[in-house]
């Protein structure tokens, strides 16, 4: 209990000593970063006024890549700069938001800005106690503990991210109380968790035998936390029991303002009309808007508007309002009532439907990808797409080539550019032989999964399962 105090008492100190906290100071500044070599195994990575040197990864495998391969944006170099702050206090973080990519692509940013290993946990209501902590195995005909993601991170000094904290069930992220407090855990094999400044001073006075006999574990002065979650209430999740989520600093990863998305689309996509791009903003941030949701509407994912501005740069003859209902697709989730509200909304910005027709595709086969031409009208477009075996050697799935169907693909091919694909219908309306058909197409092969109510993630992924042996 004393540690504990001590702990609180010597955080807050850093806090309030640190030249580095500047109240109101940094919100409107113009931020950037940087990463000065030291010595061998060291490197100074500063944002703005805040810098920590940092030390090279004893696993390089496990530090994440190409997260900073495009400009941050200065929302983005504010964010990084607070969670560099708070590591430099030592302290864990909760990055909260709407659902979308943002707040897990900003920890990964972090930890290769700093490069940091990571472990990585997926939690979900089929997450137990011993996902975090030690799984029981059997090897050689011997049972053992192996360490989980929570255990090594503490060990090893990496950074542990929990995805999805808002999912897991009330009774297990409360192991980690200790962990996230006192960095103290007890172990199922036996052994114990303890702050490395503790550990240190037992190691002075007792040796490292002694301490193994014990069964005591340093765990690193590196060892972080950063927990993602979503606002509960708000969304659907378990909030957070008050213990748990004192442990943590949190923040708020709130969606890129309206002004910086349109300056980031239109300097990546200047094939695209400026007035199209307006239009589709526009549209999105309303539907995103406080007035919306009161209405009932749910959130539009804005982080796929990088996707919808690819296709229209890809293909100029799509229409504003075609893209949007791949992204929002109202006409097929919402009531009556709902669907009227979002048209509405779409007629207010000039975005109303227009007539669609099927596009003629030759495909160019080559090694990794296909060169697939689109001809819709008079217009013409070629673009490359990943593929499989082309030609396919399997029979092409039996169909009636009507010009719904021949549309259906159009757009499946178009969307496949982008990235993934979810095809949304009612029963027996065609999905699975249009996705037969894309797939005989580019030559990819199909592995159906059937889903059901009780299925848990993990069968999704993998499955647990005895050799001849008894492993």
């Amino acid at each position: 209990m004393l540690d504990a105090a001590s702990r609180r008492l010597s955080m807050l100190y850093r806090v309030l000593r640190s030249s580095n906290v500047r109240l109101n100071k940094i919100n409107n500044s113009f931020l950037k970063y940087s990463t000065v070599p030291l010595k061998e195994g060291e490197k100074v990575v500063s944002i703005g006024d805040v810098s920590k040197t940092v030390k090279t990864a004893n696993n390089p495998e496990y530090v994440p890549r190409i997260y900073l391969s495009e400009p941050l944006t200065q929302d983005t170099l504010h964010h990084l700069r607070w969670m560099l702050q708070k590591d430099l206090l030592g302290q864990d973080m909760f990055l909260l938001g709407r659902p979308g990519p943002l707040r897990a692509r900003l920890a990964l940013q972090y930890l290769e800005l700093t490069g940091r290993e990571l472990e990585y946990v997926a939690l979900s209501r089929d997450t137990t106690e011993s996902d975090l902590k030690q799984r029981r195995e059997i090897s050689g005909g011997t049972a053992e503990y192996i360490d989980q993601s929570a255990v090594r991170a503490a060990t090893m000094g990496r950074v542990l991210v929990l995805q999805g904290i808002e999912k897991a069930e009330r009774n297990v992220l409360p192991v980690l109380n200790n962990l996230l407090e006192n960095r103290e855990m007890h172990l199922e094999d036996g052994r114990f968790l303890i702050p490395a400044a503790r550990y240190d001073r037992l190691l002075k006075d007792h040796g490292k035998k002694e301490l193994d006999r014990w069964g005591l574990v340093r765990v690193s002065d590196d060892f972080r936390v950063i927990a993602l979650g979503l606002p509960v209430p708000g969304y659907h999740g378990n909030p957070l029991d008050p213990p748990l989520r004192s442990r943590f600093q949190a923040r708020n990863i709130s969606t890129p303002s309206y002004q910086d998305t349109l300056s980031s689309l239109q300097a990546r996509y200047q094939t695209v009309s400026e007035s199209k791009l307006t239009q589709l903003v526009s549209a999105s941030f309303a539907l995103l808007a406080p007035e919306s949701a009161t209405l009932g509407l749910p959130d539009f994912p804005t982080d796929n508007l990088d996707k919808a501005a690819h296709l229209l740069a890809a293909f100029p003859w799509l229409s504003v309002q075609d893209v949007l209902s791949r992204l929002y697709p109202h006409h097929c989730m919402l009531a009556k009532e709902g669907r009227g509200a979002v048209e509405n909304i779409l007629a207010s910005f000039q975005i109303r439907p227009e007539e669609t027709h099927p596009a003629t595709v030759f495909l160019a086969p080559g090694e990794e990808s296909t060169v697939a031409t689109l001809k819709c009208g008079f217009s013409e477009t070629s673009v490359e797409v990943a593929c499989g075996l082309v030609p396919s050697p399997q029979p092409a799935p039996p169909a009636v080539e009507t010009e719904s169907l021949q549309r259906g693909l159009t757009g499946l091919l178009q969307s496949h550019l982008a990235g993934d694909i979810c095809v949304v219908g009612s029963r027996g309306c065609g999905k699975s032989t249009l996705v037969s058909l894309l797939a005989h197409t580019l030559g990819y092969t199909v592995e159906p999964i059937v889903l059901y109510q009780d299925m848990t993630s993990r069968d999704l992924i993998q499955q647990r399962a005895t050799l001849a042996t008894g492993d």
